[in-house]
């Protein structure tokens, strides 16, 4: 890489991540274009800078409640039972 933009692990460092970021989509220098296509750790550290969150940082999406489980089987079986009665009443 011509501008020095590998840190000691061999992945870019701040001053090369901060080109991809101000390069046009397509426009960036091509050393630095082929090694993120080639670096997993770059790529993830890229993507996490663009989206604003830290690359170990996963969201959780929380367990729907039990009480509300509940409810939804109560509504569709007090809907089969509806229909069950009007079925009875119309064949009947």
């Amino acid at each position: 890489m011509s501008q020095g933009w590998l840190d000691a692990r061999g992945c870019l460092n701040a001053e090369g991540m901060a080109v991809l970021q101000r390069a046009a989509p397509g426009a960036a220098p091509p050393e630095l274009a082929s090694h993120l296509s080639s670096c997993a750790r770059c790529q993830q550290r890229l993507l996490s800078t663009e989206s604003g969150a830290r690359p170990a940082a996963r969201e959780r999406r929380e367990a729907s409640s039990p009480w509300r489980n509940l409810v939804v089987l109560g509504v569709a079986l007090l809907l089969l039972m509806l229909g069950m009665l009007v079925t009875a009443y119309v064949a009947g």
